[in-house]
């Protein structure tokens, strides 16, 4: 039987930091902090055995669906398909049916959920009236959190097809998306049906058009600090240039951003009141930011993050301590008992495993097929 999660080994500083002889030696700041984002990128990137856990967990919620209905298939869309997952991400399905639903039967989901012991006790949420109805729950093996949708999230597995498309062109998409997600995650500024705060979605599109926006200008990078100077630029321009009341972002539109009047025709009036606007790439008349009321606080943690930042690479590289990047951003003690508790208790879902997966294994990332080509089992 597995144990608990709690019951971990004891907090280290902090598992992605380099090594304290790294600092002070004369070695520039903006280059520190590049091999800190290496770092972090590789340690935050799911093990093979994490990967896997993930993976027999949406087969367990794939049997459920199955049961029910049995001529419907399930498909995985957001970052579990991307790969950009947080080590504690929730994992995003949606269920598709020949017929479609005239309404999405969450409640049927949540009773048999229960009834199969598969989710945990007490953590399912039905929300019938947000504009994507879910089922929100977390299984109860892996404790890993799910959200479950009905047909109307079709558009996600393209959106996330598409975004896989963009990591092929910006190989550094990925690292800047998990530093600033665990940015949003620690801060509380990653949930939007609660707390209005930037999706991981709309976080990534933001990258993409910042990306393209560097590419369009043509800047020249040293590959020695590039990783340390995007993110600065990132915060600097989403947290103090960027003009969110003139200008909406859009990755399809040549330097990642369109002017909101030209918006109207697509958006719609709706979609129009908001502050933060992103324009969808798959469903042009979709605003992925109209639900981010609190998107201008989000943009004022990235100018208080962009400053705190930028003092510490402007010191004189003899002065520089300790780590960089941790002054803005830091994996909880509860992520890394997680970590722990899924090496310790699920080796057996890995062939030929051994105790504890290696840095340079995390460093590859997923296996290679990041997901089980969306799912797609149906019933025979």
């Amino acid at each position: 039987m597995a144990s608990k999660v709690g019951d971990t080994v004891p907090k280290e500083t902090q598992p992605w930091q380099l090594p304290r002889t790294a600092y002070g030696n004369g070695i520039p700041a903006l280059c520190l902090l590049h091999q800190e984002i290496e770092k972090f990128f590789n340690y935050m990137q799911s093990t093979p055995i994490e990967f896997f856990l993930r993976a027999e967990a949406v087969r367990r919620i794939e049997d459920v669906v199955l049961s029910i209905w049995p001529t419907s298939c399930v498909d995985v869309f957001g970052s579990f398909r991307t790969g950009l997952n947080l080590p504690v991400s929730d994992i995003d399905l949606v269920v598709f049916h020949a017929n479609h639903w005239h309404k999405a039967p969450l409640h049927e989901l949540k009773r048999e959920l229960i009834a199969r012991e598969v989710a945990e006790p007490g953590s399912i949420i039905v929300l019938d009236k947000a504009s994507m109805p879910v089922v929100k729950f977390t299984e109860a093996i892996s404790q890993i959190k799910f959200d479950v949708n009905f047909n109307a999230a079709a558009s996600g597995v393209q959106a996330a097809e598409l975004i896989r498309e963009y990591i092929r062109q910006f190989p550094d998409l990925p690292k800047l998306v998990l530093v600033l997600k665990q940015f949003l995650t620690i801060h509380g500024m990653n949930v939007v049906y609660s707390t209005g705060g930037v999706s991981s979605y709309a976080l990534t599109l933001m990258c993409i058009s910042f990306l393209k926006k560097q590419e369009r200008c043509k800047n020249n990078y040293n590959s020695r600090n590039k990783l340390g100077l995007l993110l600065l630029q990132f915060l600097d321009y989403y947290g103090r240039k960027f003009d969110f009341f003139k200008y909406g972002i859009s990755v399809l539109a040549e330097d990642g951003c369109v002017e909101k009047e030209r918006l109207r025709s697509t958006l719609g009036e709706n979609n129009w009141q908001s502050v933060l606007s992103i324009e969808d790439p798959v469903t042009p008349t979709n605003d992925i930011g109209r639900s981010s009321y609190a998107a201008l606080q989000v943009m004022k943690g990235f100018e208080a993050a962009y400053l705190k930042l930028s003092k510490l690479v402007d010191l004189d590289a003899s002065k520089i301590v300790g780590p960089i990047l941790g002054s803005i951003i830091e994996v909880p003690q509860s992520v890394i008992n997680y970590r722990t508790w899924v090496q310790y208790n699920f080796q057996h879902l890995l062939p030929n495993s051994s105790s504890s997966a290696s840095e340079d294994e995390r460093s590859e990332g997923p296996p290679p097929v990041y997901f089980r080509a969306g799912v797609h089992r149906t019933s025979t």
